[in-house]
C-alpha cells in the first residue's frame, strides 16, 4: 500500500512539473502553441513523422497574425519572432544582449559553421539558464 501511495505521489509530482515547465511562456504573457508533453513542438522532427523544412513552416505559419510567439524545443523554451521590426532589433541593435546561442554542429567538424554569428557564445562560452 505505501508503495503504491508513494507511486501515486511521484507521478501527480512529475505530471505538476512538467504542466508548470510547458507553461512557461504562457506565464511570461507569450502567445504558445500547445506542445505534446516531454518532446515539445518538434517531436514529429525526431520521430521522422516530418521533414525540418515542413517543420520550420509549419512552427513559422502557427500564429500567423502574431509578431512573435513561443514553442518549446523538448524542455528548451524557444522565441519565434515573425516581425521584421523585431527581428532588425534583436539582431542588430540588441545583439550584445543575445550573445550565447546553441551550436548545431561542434566547431571542430565544421569551423565555418560553427563560428557562424548565429552561434557565437559569450566571453565564458557558456549558454546562461533562463529558467
Amino acid at each position: 500500500m505505501a508503495l503504491l501511495l508513494g507511486l501515486a505521489l511521484a507521478a501527480l509530482l512529475f505530471y505538476y512539473l512538467m504542466k508548470k515547465h510547458f507553461n512557461y511562456w504562457k506565464k511570461q504573457g507569450v502567445k504558445q502553441e500547445k506542445s505534446l508533453w516531454i518532446l515539445g513542438d518538434t517531436w514529429r522532427n525526431s520521430f521522422r513523422l516530418e521533414n525540418p523544412v515542413d517543420l520550420i513552416q509549419r512552427i513559422y505559419n502557427y500564429c500567423p497574425s502574431a509578431r512573435y510567439f513561443g514553442i518549446y524545443q523538448f524542455f528548451m523554451p524557444t522565441l519565434v519572432l515573425r516581425d521584421p521590426d523585431i527581428i532588425k532589433t534583436v539582431t542588430v541593435k540588441d545583439f550584445n544582449h543575445f550573445e550565447n546561442h546553441r551550436n548545431f554542429v561542434p566547431e571542430d567538424i565544421d569551423p565555418l559553421w560553427g563560428k557562424n554569428l548565429l552561434v557565437l557564445q559569450g566571453k565564458n562560452g557558456t549558454i546562461p539558464e533562463h529558467y
